[in-house]
């Protein structure tokens, strides 16, 4: 992250609606409209409709999870919302309130 408005952008944005495309800034919610309504299959449906996936490549995994249902990042391997370091060697506050345990 270069600046403080991308800090805290980063920060408002909820965890499903991430970039998932650095490339093309395409965002896990648009990914997961083309899914319910197009009814797409696969990565190679949401990049014809999205252009996500399509520049580097580096995202496909991420569609392929939200294909299947899950969260776009593996948890201890994705990224921190607050400063963009692999959450597994992040230290910042953000991911820290993000990793407590909730009170059930």
């Amino acid at each position: 992250m270069n600046s403080t408005w991308e800090q805290t952008k980063a920060q408002q944005a909820p965890a499903r609606d991430q970039i998932v495309c650095h490339c093309h800034q395409i965002r896990a919610s648009e990914i997961q409209s083309v899914i319910e309504q197009d009814c797409v299959e696969t990565v190679e449906d949401i990049g014809r409709r999205t252009n996500a996936g399509t520049g580097c490549g580096s995202c496909q995994c991420k569609i392929q999870r939200l294909l299947n249902g899950l969260p776009v990042d593996c948890s201890p391997c994705g990224f921190c919302d607050g400063c963009g370091t692999i959450r597994k060697l992040c230290v910042c506050p953000v991911d820290q309130v993000e990793r407590a345990p909730s009170a059930a």
